[in-house]
């Protein structure tokens, strides 16, 4: 049977990296997998962290523990178990997490003030679901691909999102959305891509600084098929059934992986997909099939996993755990 292990890195004020050390920076992958007695993480954002437990019976069915500062108690926490169970993805903004998704699509949401889980009265049932980092608005993809949105502010009235073109009203089977600070991406189930929000820093990928109320499709990647996408605050990725990794969007502090030079040295913002490749003559299909996780972008609090004193920002990628996987660590999957 696989060993599956986390291992942690970056900052730790709230211990939500490495809650059995008081240090603030964790700059080297560490094992936390005993620590938590977890082997996924299912939510993590700047103060918190919730894993899956490795003990798994059939009647606690998977139970998750929480880590870092507690919104609900205003404490920071070691490693707790909660009464999430069943939970196939979380989402919330800032604040903290406001709900999960359960694994029979059904939406659960959680009261900051009490931790009372109450379960929504939506007749449909869910795929997946995001929510803005900033405000409550949140989007879903119902089990017949249609994309919806609503404030949890606003008594929960569901709208659906309508596509439409200069050819008419066009129907669409969304599978994946994910969302940053203000500002979401949608995929298809043929491997299209749409984007609305704040286009202030080109982050929907239309090659202006644009902003959107409904989705529009991004065109630079007609003729790709998109298999999965992601959205960081003020950027966003995307990476092609071939492998192949396009960021763009922000790229302060590099957080696209693009690096600067003489001709570029004052661009910042990047509003068409640029392709990136990882190192020399490598792209992120050999990442892939290597097991390997490369980093880039802001490094101050050892985000990039490079070890203490290579504390700075980087401007592409670089692999983190060095050269090769002679350690025999095959890299599964990444959450940040």
């Amino acid at each position: 049977m696989l060993d599956q292990r986390i291992y942690a890195f970056g900052y730790n004020g709230f211990g939500q990296t490495n809650p059995e050390t008081r240090d603030v920076i964790i700059s080297s992958p560490t094992d936390i997998t005993e620590i938590t007695n977890c082997n996924k993480i299912i939510w993590a954002n700047m103060n918190v962290t919730l894993g899956e437990m490795r003990d798994i019976n059939s009647e606690n069915k998977n139970p998750l523990m929480l880590w870092g500062f507690n919104p609900i108690f205003n404490e920071i926490s070691l490693p707790k178990p909660t009464e999430y169970r069943n939970v196939k993805k979380c989402f919330g903004d800032d604040d903290g997490i406001q709900g999960f998704l359960d694994l029979d699509g059904n939406l659960h949401y959680i009261d900051l003030d009490s931790g009372q889980i109450n379960v929504s009265n939506f007749p449909m049932k869910f795929v997946d679901i995001a929510q803005f980092w900033t405000g409550k608005d949140v989007v879903g993809i119902t089990m017949d691909g249609k994309l919806l949105k609503w404030n949890l502010r606003e008594n929960l009235t569901v709208e659906e999102i309508i596509m439409q073109s200069k050819y008419g009203l066009d129907d669409y089977f969304f599978t994946n959305v994910t969302c940053g600070e203000n500002h979401c991406l949608a995929l298809t189930q043929d491997g299209e891509v749409f984007s609305w929000g704040s286009g202030r820093y080109g982050q929907l990928g239309h090659g202006d600084i644009s902003s959107l109320d409904k989705p529009k499709v991004i065109e630079f990647f007609q003729g790709l098929k998109i298999s999965q996408i992601m959205c960081g605050g003020w950027h966003s990725t995307a990476i092609s059934d071939s492998g192949d990794l396009y960021t763009f969007g922000y790229n302060h502090m590099g957080r696209l992986g693009i690096p600067q030079s003489e001709m570029n040295a004052n661009l910042v913002n990047y509003a068409e997909p640029s392709l990136i490749e990882i190192g020399d003559d490598t792209n992120v299909l050999k990442v892939t099939y290597d097991y390997r996780l490369w980093t880039c972008g802001w490094g101050k609090y050892g985000q990039q996993g490079q070890a203490f004193g290579k504390l700075s920002d980087k401007f592409f990628f670089s692999p983190v755990l060095g050269d090769s996987n002679s350690d025999g660590i095959k890299i599964i999957d990444c959450y940040c």
